[in-house]
């Protein structure tokens, strides 16, 4: 499997929950969880969400959601 964004690449961790393969350079740049604020049953699991749980791009999304699930500016 190659990784998403660098298909030059083989993947080192696949998303159970999307079914892509991610590089090395992903995981440490935290790019590699597509929507960490959506319901994943793998979460648990997951080693993608464990190396980047506490990256900039989750608190970024997450800030964006209101806590009842709705994105900002939405009815």
């Amino acid at each position: 499997m190659k990784c998403r964004f660098h298909p030059d690449r083989e993947a080192y961790v696949k998303c159970q929950k999307m079914e892509i393969g991610y590089c090395q350079e992903c995981l440490e740049t935290c790019e590699a969880c597509t929507d960490p604020c959506t319901y994943c049953k793998f979460r648990s699991q997951c080693i993608i969400w464990e190396l980047c749980r506490k990256s900039e791009k989750r608190y970024r999304l997450e800030k964006q959601v209101e806590p009842h699930g709705q994105a900002r500016g939405t009815t």
